[in-house]
């Protein structure tokens, strides 16, 4: 399972102190006119580098795995942290393997050491530094890593709505008012269809987004017309066609169908009644 972007936040932050800790101390040993105590720093140094290295690699694979989750071409920030992931295997890989088969070339571990941290600090910066700075200013972040489906947000389910339904459908067409059940058979329906584009987590999101905003408006008091057909519908709409009587029929059955909460099967011949009637004084 991937992890959450906070816990990708955490991790990250805490691979860069280690980082931070063992070029500080190779630059202690290396730099300082009275070097510090030797095997003490060494130590240091070995520890901090070795759970640096561990990190980034429990890192790239869960990094991975997100990344392949992702439909579409990859934004140009991942593709650019996906980048900065790859070349610091290379660098990583000989900053481990020259004091160990390569010692003539020892005296390049340093400045190979300092461009890893600071590869590694512009990889962080553009996706934990990103994600830092949207919860700083409280603006929802669409993540790679599943959603949890316990914090509905109708501003991320809005965002969601957006990228993930606008490839395949007009928007407009999309959002008409339907009933929450209805919302909820169309978004199963997308979840399936669509997947790994709309993942549950994501159509969990978008569902929240279109029952707050896009389901009917009931009243409980007001003409048949008020309290079934408008909480859809504008009256101009309704009246902008034409049908017989068996073709009322069909439309208000189906409209039942969507809605049966808002039009019960009882009131389908009564609404069709002033449909016709309407129709009748509208000539």
């Amino acid at each position: 399972m991937s992890l959450s972007p906070l816990w990708s936040t955490i991790i990250s932050i805490t691979f860069l102190i280690l980082g931070g800790i063992a070029l500080y101390t190779m630059l202690s040993v290396q730099g300082r006119r009275q070097p510090p105590d030797y095997q003490r720093y060494a130590a240091w140094h070995r520890v901090a580098g070795w759970v640096f290295v561990i990190l980034f690699v429990f890192m790239f694979i869960s990094m991975l795995q997100r990344v392949e989750d992702y439909w579409e071409e990859s934004p140009s920030r991942i593709a650019l942290h996906v980048s900065f992931a790859v070349a610091l295997v290379f660098l990583l890989g000989l900053k481990v393997l020259i004091p160990r088969f390569f010692p003539k070339l020892l005296k390049n571990v340093f400045v190979l050491g300092v461009s890893v941290y600071l590869l590694a600090f512009t990889m962080v910066w553009i996706t934990a530094g990103y994600y830092l700075v949207n919860q700083y200013h409280e603006t929802p972040y669409i993540s790679h890593a599943e959603l949890p489906e316990h914090m509905l947000d109708a501003q991320l389910g809005k965002q969601l709505f957006i990228d993930r339904c606008s490839t395949c459908h007009l928007l407009q067409d999309i959002m008409q008012v339907r009933d929450t059940a209805s919302w909820e058979e169309v978004i199963d329906r997308m979840i399936e269809l669509a997947a790994p584009r709309i993942s549950p987590a994501a159509g969990g999101q978008i569902l929240h987004y279109l029952v707050e905003t896009h389901t009917p408006q009931l009243v409980e008091e007001g003409t048949p017309l008020e309290m079934h057909c408008l909480p859809c519908h504008k009256q101009h709409e309704i009246m902008g066609v034409s049908y017989s009587r068996v073709g009322w029929q069909e439309v208000v059955g189906r409209m039942h169908e969507y809605g049966p909460e808002i039009i019960p099967e009882e009131k389908i011949e009564e609404i069709v009644d002033i449909l016709m009637e309407m129709q009748q004084q509208a000539r």
